[in-house]
This record gives structure tokens, C-alpha cells and sequence, in this order.
């Protein structure tokens, strides 16, 4: 009974810490992921231009907007590999990505990441 319990005690407590999933969803930039989420992609680059991946895709940091409107900000170590991805792709604002990793509240320290 006890060995069941302590089982269950450690299952939980990695549910807790981190949750790792696969999440589908558009590249942008993450000072742009609040009113995106709010306001619609599209309104919200018409209104904005400097939230366009267009012209400049170098950011410090990214963020990934899924279809329910869920948002995630993309850990450090994958800016390079967005990079990358922003590079071979022509409407760099319609970037869809698959991502794999563990989620930490709005986080997610991505695993494995490719194009939809």
C-alpha cells in the first residue's frame, strides 16, 4: 500500500512541474502575443507594423498563438532554430509550427520543433 501510494505521490508531483505536450500553432513576436490574442492577428498587424515578421524577423524573443487562443513564450534556446525556419519560409507571418516540449505556466522548453 505504501509503495502504491509513494508511486502516486511521484506521478503527481511531476504533473505539477511540468506538463509536456505537443501544441500547434503561428510564430510571432512575443511583445506582439497579447493583442494578437485579443484584438486578432490580423488587426493587430494591420494596426501595427512593427508586430510583422515581414521586414524584420530577428527578435528577442518568440511566442507561439494556437488555435484556441492559448499563447506560449518559445525558451532562448530556440530563437536560432526559428531563425532558421523564418529564413526558408516567404510569408514570415504565417509561420505554423509544431511544437513538442514541457509547459511551465505560459512557457514551453521546447523539445523537438517543425513546420505544419
Amino acid at each position: 500500500m505504501r509503495k502504491t501510494l509513494l508511486i502516486a505521490a511521484l506521478f503527481l508531483s511531476g504533473c505539477v512541474l511540468g506538463r509536456a505536450a505537443e501544441l500547434q500553432g503561428v510564430v510571432v513576436d512575443w511583445n506582439c502575443v497579447k493583442p494578437m490574442v485579443k484584438d486578432g492577428r490580423e488587426k493587430t498587424l494591420r494596426n501595427n507594423r512593427n508586430c510583422s515578421l515581414m521586414h524584420n524577423y530577428r527578435r528577442s524573443a518568440y511566442g507561439i498563438i494556437t488555435v484556441d487562443k492559448k499563447f506560449y513564450r518559445l525558451d532562448d534556446q530556440n530563437n536560432d532554430h526559428v531563425l532558421q525556419l523564418l529564413q526558408g519560409t516567404p510569408d514570415k507571418d504565417d509561420l505554423k509550427v509544431i511544437v513538442t516540449g514541457d509547459i511551465a505556466g505560459d512557457a514551453i522548453k521546447v523539445a523537438t520543433m517543425s513546420l505544419l
